[in-house]
């Protein structure tokens, strides 16, 4: 309930916005939404990052949701990423969540962090009960 709540506060509220004619040397923080249609030497760091088909980005990318039109230059750690058909990122890339468009182009690594987590779990030993009323031992399966 709180993760929706935080989700439609994100959507109501208005984006901060870098133009196409600005251009940052240094890492940025925003607090929900950020749309970047200008370019950027730096971290960014926001809840929600929109990246126009101009923008540009020469650094690393934390957010929770990322849309990707333009160019990074970095890696990306995020829990929902859309690529779109004019993005193109050189990095390393970390999600949960993953959807490519038909002409989007990612060079670097990609890591699935819930595929991580599944593979965690499925290396544990897990018990087996066995049946009540016999004397077998326990069961454990890998």
């Amino acid at each position: 309930m709180e993760k929706a709540a935080e989700r439609e506060k994100a959507e109501l509220s208005p984006a901060s916005v870098i133009g196409p004619d600005t251009v940052i040397t240094g890492n940025i923080e925003a607090g929900l939404t950020l749309q970047i249609d200008g370019r950027i030497t730096g971290d960014v760091r926001c809840a929600t990052l929109i990246l126009g088909e101009e923008s540009v980005i020469k650094g690393s990318v934390y957010a929770d949701r990322v849309r990707v039109s333009g160019t990074v230059d970095g890696g990306i750690d995020t829990k929902d990423l859309a690529v779109e058909a004019t993005a193109r990122i050189t990095g390393d890339v970390s999600y949960e969540r993953l959807k490519v468009a038909s002409g989007g182009v990612v060079q670097g690594h990609m890591k699935c962090k819930a595929a991580d987590a599944e593979a965690s779990e499925a290396g544990k030993l897990k018990l087996v009960e066995p049946s009540s009323g016999t004397n077998t031992p326990p069961i454990y399966i890998e």
